[in-house]
């Protein structure tokens, strides 16, 4: 019965997790554009929403690549944030 060795176990496991490390970078760019793609539509919405809403209170968001980038990578506190910014602006 022939052995293995222990270099060859370490190698064998040290491919392993190299394939898998290349395969996850190699996804893990196009699930990012794919978040923040979802996360700019619904940033949109939002800001959609937010001036017909706001139209009551006179408050009017501009909807521009700047904010819908801001809101979709920061969430609500992006949304907080452009509502401060373009406040303190007029």
């Amino acid at each position: 019965m022939p052995q293995i060795q222990m270099e060859t176990v370490l190698f064998v496991f040290f491919a392993v997790a190299v394939i898998f490390l290349i395969a996850r970078l190699a996804i893990s760019p196009a699930q990012a554009m794919l978040k923040l793609l979802l996360n700019s539509t619904l940033a949109v919405v939002v800001l959609c929403f937010t001036g017909m809403i706001g139209e009551y209170w006179g408050i009017h968001l501009p909807i521009n690549p700047v904010t819908v980038l801001l809101i979709a990578i920061l969430g609500l506190p992006g949304l907080l944030l452009v509502a401060v910014l373009y406040m303190l602006m007029i």
